[in-house]
């Protein structure tokens, strides 16, 4: 069988299995709809605007952390919109190239010949869903060609590397970008319980924390929405808390029971991310990528760390350890939170504060490994890591907002910038002092402060400090 005989072979068989394959994403074990994720309204929304003639909508990049559910995004989105007249391919580009040996501009090729129609010359509109795009290192003018051919295909494109999607020049002038989070705590208990957050309260609760104008306006707006907030946790329990902090703000991570499949699971798709993604944003020695996993547990479990400790425990220079956790951020692993006193093209002398991007990879470590910092600083820093992910989520979508931390010793865990107002933030598992936030408060200016513990129940207000406690079951809500 020739090269072309098998190309064709595959896309024919590609396109007889969509349905089948669709079905593990959009149905669960008991052929009941999963739930979708929030940003999939707004991709259908897209999707909407391209079907009614707008071409502005053709193309639509969806990048975001590997196994942060990209792929089942695609797969509904497919699904949602089969029934439409039109030709439809979906395709896996790391499978296209690993195993077929084959690009999207070959695969198209082909297609053109199975269908009979050139791109150019469509009778219908051609719906076109590619996952893992970056695995061609030609995919950006591939689908640019693809694109400015006909205003009759529709792109879907995902990637897990945000920096490969969003860097290409081709794709930047024509594509809509969108960018997939962990799962928060409420789209997590809706695909595990099938239970809906309160319409309007995420917001609510944003609006009321960041945007407030002191600790005592926040305070008792707050109050005002305790009685909706305790409606939510009806039938709600701490385990499915537990569940989330360690490992459910991965959706991939759901539907599996056994903790130790979970974990290796959670290992096997950071393992990917290191050997896969990684070597496609920068070229590392072998070397190098195999102590990466060492790397991110020591990070994992020590209280404090800088990259001169790190370089010589892992015989690395300073430089190459920057590198490193440059291309973890790239890769969405880790989120580095910069200093008080810092701007983002400038250099400091003050370090620079790295969380994980979901508390399931820390969690993973401990699980697997074990830690040697106490229990509580182990919680503490599992519990800044959900902290720290939903605030990176809350201003990377805002023009004008910024996350930063106080680096002085006893500072402020967080440093949360609006366009009008500066929140000092500090988590913890029992936090009872004000002292460490109005430090930091004081030397910021800082609207106010918030302290978010995860033992008290209630909001609570220090009119002395401008500070309010906030309950960590209020703030997931968020």
């Amino acid at each position: 069988m020739s090269n072309k005989e098998k190309i064709k072979e595959y896309i024919n068989e590609q396109i007889a299995q969509l349905d089948f394959r669709t079905r593990a994403y959009v149905f669960d074990n008991e052929n009941k709809k999963r739930p979708s994720r929030n940003i999939f309204v707004k991709i259908q929304s897209h999707f909407d605007k391209f079907i009614a003639g707008n071409s502005a909508f053709r193309w639509i990049t969806l990048t975001g952390l590997r196994g942060a559910g990209k792929t089942t995004i695609l797969y509904q989105l497919y699904h949602k919109n089969k029934n439409l007249d039109g030709y439809f391919l979906a395709l896996s580009m790391d499978e296209v190239v690993q195993t077929l040996g084959s690009s999207i501009a070959e695969i198209i090729e082909n297609f053109e010949e199975i269908i009979g129609k050139s791109i150019s010359n469509l009778d219908k509109p051609l719906f076109l869903f590619i996952d893992e795009v970056q695995y061609d290192p030609n995919w950006g003018i591939a689908l640019k060609t693809i694109f400015d051919k006909s205003n009759k295909v529709f792109v879907f494109s995902t990637g897990s590397a945000a920096v490969l999607m969003n860097m290409n020049a081709d794709v930047a002038r024509r594509a809509i970008h969108e960018r997939i989070y962990p799962l928060s705590f409420t789209e997590f208990i809706k695909i595990k319980h099938n239970k809906f957050e309160e319409k309007g309260l995420a917001l609510e609760l944003s609006d009321i924390l960041f945007l407030g104008g002191d600790a005592k306006d926040v305070f008792e707006k707050l109050k005002k929405q305790e009685q909706k907030i305790n409606k939510y946790y009806l039938n709600i329990s701490r385990l499915d808390f537990e569940n989330y902090l360690y490992y459910g703000s991965l959706p991939f991570m759901i539907a599996l029971e056994n903790e130790s499949i979970i974990y290796d699971q959670i290992n096997k798709s950071l393992e990917r991310v290191i050997y896969k993604d990684m070597p496609q944003i920068e070229s590392l020695s072998t070397d190098v990528i195999n102590k990466i996993p060492a790397i991110l547990y020591a990070i994992a479990d020590m209280d404090a760390f800088n990259f001169s400790s790190l370089a010589s425990r892992f015989e690395l220079s300073r430089v190459k350890v920057g590198e490193i956790f440059s291309i973890l951020e790239k890769t969405e692993v880790i989120h580095r939170i910069y200093p008080f006193g810092s701007h983002f093209n400038q250099v400091t002398k003050k370090p620079s504060k790295y969380l994980f991007s979901s508390p399931a990879f820390r969690a993973m470590y401990y699980k697997m490994i074990g830690n040697t910092i106490s229990e509580e600083n182990a919680r503490g820093k599992l519990l800044e890591d959900l902290v720290g992910m939903y605030l990176y989520r809350f201003v990377d979508s805002r023009p004008g907002f910024s996350l930063i931390y106080d680096s002085a010793q006893g500072g402020a865990d967080f440093i949360f910038k609006a366009v009008k107002s500066i929140v000092a933030i500090e988590v913890g598992v029992n936090k009872k002092e004000y002292r460490q936030v109005v430090k930091t408060a004081e030397k910021i200016k800082a609207n106010y402060s918030i302290i978010i513990s995860e033992k008290i129940n209630s909001v609570e207000f220090n009119e002395e400090a401008n500070a309010i406690k906030i309950p960590l079951k209020y703030f997931i809500l968020i």
